[in-house]
């Protein structure tokens, strides 16, 4: 009684099973990709995204740049790549393909992505963590009101507004803004013959002698020229490096740097900061949630080394402000009041929670070791398409109807248990294989096709043990315990060997060669659950009627005659 019991538990989880399989396959719909009339599907439904091969996908191709002076080598690109499918798998986007073209741009390929955005804004991101101290913000002064000086990122220049009266550095923004006390650091005048555009020092005075016409400053902006500068007020001169896209404020005299400008991400205000003084590679942790106040924010934790490092920088800077710089953007600046020890930090002024967890993503990878930078995003078609498909479904269709027509054929009424238990086996596959949202290729398609065949590998083991049993004259009930019994190891160690194979295939395969791994593996876990516990717990429960209960039934065709 015990054991009818828990062969119905077993039924009944299996139902739910098939409950959940089913619907996920038939959610969404109707259309597999690229089939149009060769095969009438009837219910079936597009739950299955398919891989680049069958139908296409979008591809990226970022181009490298050297980072600091260091030269592109082949050993960072190949990291760059490596972090990159570290971030597309974070992401949960199957079977991509990251690969190297001539000219050394990494080109990946991401199956059916229609809005490929949010896979740019991870995949590219290099991830440089930088904490930096803010020295200054430029404002423009205009009819007696300020406001911030834009930074476009992209053009890598300042946006001036043409009638604007000065522009100024301020050390302290958030004093300017609360009232409090505040310097100004400098004025950012142009040079009328060089065109370049020069920061002097602001005596609350005219920097010039006589005022002259409105003139183009060579980055795009414009600014108002000053005829004469006086050569002993200049304290540094602002050029562009395209290379390194990077605004920086240089010495007048060596050109040495003294400085870069950077976008602050919250308010878009073009920021002076300092050098780098700790980077993300002294990170132990980071979490993306909410504070105590409910504000979303990133919580950074740093290892030994950089505990030290950070207490040293805020017990050093108190009073003013730390620019936490993501990828060239400053995502907050928090006020330095008193030295921190425990080595902690967060990340606020973060929109969504989605735009935390992203942060989190890709610090979690590492920092890229070139800076990428975004050549091209097209559409690519599939390379094997509609034909190739409509094979391999009609190669699935046919074998599982061969299987199911040789088990009915050699092992009688066993081979409706094996029929009913490939059939389910199916509609699990197929469910898991929707729930996940995995891309399947054609080598996918092909496992799958190969664990049709190998799932009913352990039933004609187990069929053959019963059948022995039973010519040894043993009931068909004490004959199907002594079956399954006896032949679970072989069933275990077979499986187990073909585990391993495809375990090394996903190790070292790529893409394709991923994906027949992984349905390969799949199938073989739910073949070996569904043939040891659902199609045992079945066969117990049916022996049960006599009717059904005779060795003829059971695919045996003589009894010994001991």
């Amino acid at each position: 009684m015990r054991n009818k019991k828990v062969h119905i538990t077993i039924i009944a989880i299996f139902i739910a099973m098939i409950s959940v399989s089913l619907y996920y396959i038939l959610k969404e719909p109707i259309n597999l990709g690229l089939l149009k009339e060769p095969i009438n599907l009837g219910l079936l439904k597009e739950s299955i995204n398919l891989g680049l091969d069958l139908k296409g996908g979008t591809q990226i191709i970022l181009k490298p740049t050297e980072r600091g002076g260091e030269e592109v080598t082949t050993q960072s690109l190949d990291q760059a790549m490596f972090i990159i499918m570290d971030r597309i798998d974070r992401l949960g986007l199957s079977e991509p393909l990251v690969t190297k073209d001539l000219s050394n741009n990494i080109v990946i390929q991401i199956p059916g992505e229609k809005d490929p955005g949010k896979a740019k804004e991870i995949i590219g991101k290099t991830a440089q963590l930088e904490f930096r101290l803010v020295t200054g913000t430029f404002i423009s002064i205009k009819n007696q009101n300020w406001d911030t000086l834009k930074f476009d990122y992209e053009k890598g220049e300042l946006v001036i507004d043409p009638d604007a009266e000065k522009v100024l550095l301020v050390d302290d923004i958030n004093a300017l803004v609360s009232g409090n006390l505040y310097e100004i650091d400098g004025e950012l005048l142009s040079d009328p013959e060089s065109e370049e555009m020069l920061l002097v020092k602001y005596s609350g005075e005219d920097n010039q002698e006589t005022d002259a016409e409105v003139s183009s400053t060579g980055d795009g902006s414009e600014i108002n020229v000053d005829i004469n500068i006086d050569p002993e007020k200049v304290i540094g001169k602002i050029i562009y490096k395209p290379e390194t896209r990077e605004l920086l404020l240089v010495d007048y005299e060596d050109g040495s740097e003294t400085g870069e400008i950077l976008v602050d991400s919250r308010t878009g205000a073009a920021t002076l900061v300092g050098q780098v003084l700790l980077t993300g590679d002294k990170l132990a942790k980071v979490a993306a949630g909410y504070d105590t106040y409910g504000e979303i924010r990133v919580a950074l934790s740093f290892k030994d080394e950089g505990v030290g490092i950070f207490k040293e920088i805020t017990s050093e800077n108190i009073g003013r402000n730390l620019a936490i710089v993501l990828d060239e953007e400053i995502k907050s600046a928090p006020y330095i009041k008193v030295p921190i020890t425990d080595g902690d930090a967060e990340i606020t002024g973060i929109d969504s929670i989605e735009e935390a967890k992203n942060v989190e993503l890709v610090l979690q990878t590492g920092a890229l070791p070139v800076n990428l930078h975004e050549e091209e995003v097209t559409f690519v078609g599939p390379t094997l398409g509609m034909d190739s498909l409509n094979k391999g479904l009609y190669a699935g269709i046919i074998g599982f109807i061969l299987i199911i027509v040789f088990m009915l054929f050699y092992y009688k009424g066993l081979g409706i248990y094996s029929a009913l238990g490939l059939i389910i086996y199916i509609i699990i596959f197929w469910g898991i294989i929707s729930g996940i949202g995995a891309a399947l290729t054609l080598p996918g398609i092909a496992g799958i096709i190969l664990t049709i065949g190998m799932a009913v590998d352990a039933n004609v083991i187990i069929f053959e043990r019963i059948k022995e049993e039973i010519i040894k004259s043993k009931s068909p009930r004490i004959a199907i315990g002594y079956g399954f019994k006896n032949a679970l190891r072989t069933i275990v160690d077979s499986n187990v060997t073909t585990l391993i194979t495809a375990a090394a295939l996903y190790r070292f395969g790529t893409g394709p060669i991923r994906g027949f791994a992984v349905t390969l593996s799949l199938g073989v876990v739910i073949s070996m659950v569904v043939s040891l516990l659902f199609t045992r717990s079945i066969i117990f429960l049916m022996s049960g009627i006599s009717r059904i209960n005779t060795p003829g039934f059971l695919g045996v065709r003589r009894r010994s005659s001991e």
